[in-house]
């Protein structure tokens, strides 16, 4: 990953891959046919962590806010480094939707209904907590955008938790 980040997508060889790995491009070639396939490979496996700092976030014995708060900084923590943490990070993001779309969409669909779930938590019907959950990826992907720097990131998503936080146990008092 750390060739994509430092060349791009675009003009990471094999080559590189195969030199920053520390193994020769036979070797890596035994294992992927090509660079998309190594991209692939390591877009799963940051998948699969974020999922499991997710899960880990969500199960927490924490109020309801202080688990979506936990949990939308789990899923976006590799992309606040993505995208500040180099030139190349808004490049690499798309080439993971490009490459993994259908998985991209059915991870995002999970992580909606595991907001759903964790607002229903909360007390909001399920119905609206469906909706409200739709909302939060739609802003959290905006904050994420617009962001300057990962601190800002994570401050734009706290407010954004507190501020739904407040709105629903006004609603609710």
């Amino acid at each position: 990953m750390a060739q994509f980040r430092t060349h791009g997508f675009a003009k990471t060889s094999m080559s590189d891959i195969a030199k920053a790995a520390g193994v020769s491009r036979t070797a890596l070639y035994n294992h992927f046919d090509t660079k998309e396939a190594v991209f692939r490979a390591l877009s799963e496996r940051i998948n699969s962590r974020a999922t499991g700092a997710v899960l880990k976030a969500a199960a927490a014995p924490e109020a309801w806010d202080v688990r979506l708060r936990g949990v939308m900084h789990a899923r976006c923590d590799w992309v606040y480094d993505l995208l500040h943490d180099g030139a190349f990070g808004r490049e690499l993001i798309d080439e993971k939707n490009r490459m993994c779309g259908g998985r991209v969409l059915s991870a995002n669909d999970r992580f909606t209904a595991l907001l759903t779930d964790i607002l229903v938590s909360g007390g909001i019907r399920q119905k609206q907590a469906g909706v409200i959950a739709s909302m939060l990826v739609n802003a959290v992907n905006g904050i994420l955008e617009a962001a300057k720097t990962r601190a800002e990131a994570e401050a734009e998503v706290d407010l954004l938790i507190a501020t739904l936080s407040l709105g629903l146990g006004a609603g609710h008092a």
